[in-house]
């Protein structure tokens, strides 16, 4: 959390307070598990990174010892350049957590599912339950910092576009594929 706090605030300063700060645990277990981790404690080390990043920007001095950092008065570098800290938007998907997560802190979001089915239907509901939980925290989310995500290429004529993304395609498909749904429809297509 310190490195990745201290990483922000320099592409604040760099950016001069045009930077987003996302947030997610990770969508790929292949990932994780390249990585020597356990998909299943993503997302609670994110929360607990979150909130000691918080801290870090807030330029509090953080002593903080969990199973997978330890953080002995640790402090920033600098403070951000935006104030009190560069916008944060967590990943949202299907399951409601990041909605919570974004509702405690009055986060954006980042609909990262939003152009599969699955994830389109679940937009309102997590939604609301982003509304819930700000409220019962003090804040308001704001519609603005609401965003969806999906892949997108332009190219001049839609032949043109699709001969672009032909090589490739099949690949990312079928990584894609063997990891969750996200791309079935995609392969009709």
């Amino acid at each position: 959390p310190l490195m990745a706090a201290n990483r922000v605030i320099q592409l604040d300063h760099q950016t001069r307070g045009r930077f987003m700060f996302g947030v997610g645990p990770g969508l790929l277990p292949s990932d994780a598990f390249a990585m020597g981790i356990d998909p299943s404690t993503q997302r609670d080390r994110m929360v607990e990174a979150i909130e000691v990043i918080l801290r870090l920007f807030a330029g509090e001095r953080v002593t903080h010892k969990t199973d997978w950092f330890t953080l002995v008065d640790a402090t920033c570098q600098l403070r951000p350049y935006t104030w009190p800290h560069p916008e944060i938007a967590v990943a949202s998907s299907v399951t409601p957590s990041g909605g919570k997560l974004a509702g405690r802190h009055g986060f954006g979001m980042l609909c990262v599912a939003a152009t599969q089915a699955g994830g389109y239907d679940a937009l309102g509901i997590n939604w609301k339950i982003a509304n819930e939980v700000a409220a019962e925290n003090g804040k308001t989310m704001d519609p603005a910092r609401l965003r969806l995500v999906g892949p997108v290429h332009i190219a001049e004529t839609r032949e043109e576009a699709f001969a672009n993304v032909k090589f490739g395609l099949e690949k990312w498909q079928n990584y894609f594929g063997s990891i969750s749904g996200a791309v079935d429809a995609l392969a009709a297509d």
